[in-house]
């Protein structure tokens, strides 16, 4: 999120990122002193979703929005109720719904894009190694929604996208991919997304990927 929010403001966009609470990333902190006039900032926990959609559209208020990244999600590795419910709360609900609240503001692009980070795991197809119950079915259901939601809004772009596994947080230090290049790889796919793409899966490099 916070190096596609870099490449968005290098390339000259106004940028409005949710955060749970930007005080604690410096990182953030220091893209508001230097992009002050691109960038706002909204602290939203989208783990209470009705309260966080509704600062999210108040700020928002008379904004047009040319493109929406929903990137927020979590990784749970066991199969309890508790965490499968978590899991589809933030990694398929929290996208989806959040998306149905910003479409009045996306209907006043002239060529409005949403995509949703979801994941190869997510893919029914492409798993042969089992295990990660709530995560693989959370973003399996996130594709879905993202296809629903491309069918019965044409005149919206909607795409989910597989950010490879990356040297973050959740990816862990292991993963081979450094977020700068994932990110880089997805803003040129976003950027470059037509009509005739929307409710598609892609990687980072453009490639299509199995359901």
């Amino acid at each position: 999120g916070l190096e596609l929010t870099k490449l968005a403001l290098k390339n000259g966009h106004q940028v409005t990122a949710i955060a749970r609470d930007s005080k604690k990333s410096n990182s953030l902190q220091e893209l508001i002193r230097t992009h002050s006039e691109k960038l706002q900032i909204i602290d939203a926990d989208l783990a209470d979703p009705i309260a966080a959609f509704t600062k999210i559209k108040n700020e928002l208020d008379g904004v047009t929005l040319d493109g929406v990244i929903n990137n927020a999600g979590i990784m749970r590795q066991n199969d309890s109720l508790e965490e499968l419910l978590e899991s589809f709360k933030i990694n398929s609900c929290v996208p989806f719904l959040l998306t149905q609240e910003l479409l009045p503001f996306l209907k006043k692009s002239k060529s409005p894009k949403v995509a949703h980070m979801s994941s190869l795991m997510g893919s029914i197809q492409d798993n042969s190694s089992g295990g990660y119950y709530s995560y693989r079915a959370s973003k399996a259901a996130l594709n879905m929604l993202n296809k629903s939601l491309a069918i019965d809004h044409p005149w919206l772009t909607a795409v989910v996208f597989h950010p490879g596994w990356v040297k973050t947080d959740m990816g862990g230090a292991q993963a081979p991919l450094q977020a700068e290049e994932s990110a880089q790889g997805l803003w040129r796919v976003f950027t470059e997304l037509t009509t005739n793409e929307s409710g598609r899966f892609f990687d980072y490099t453009g490639k299509e990927l199995p359901w």
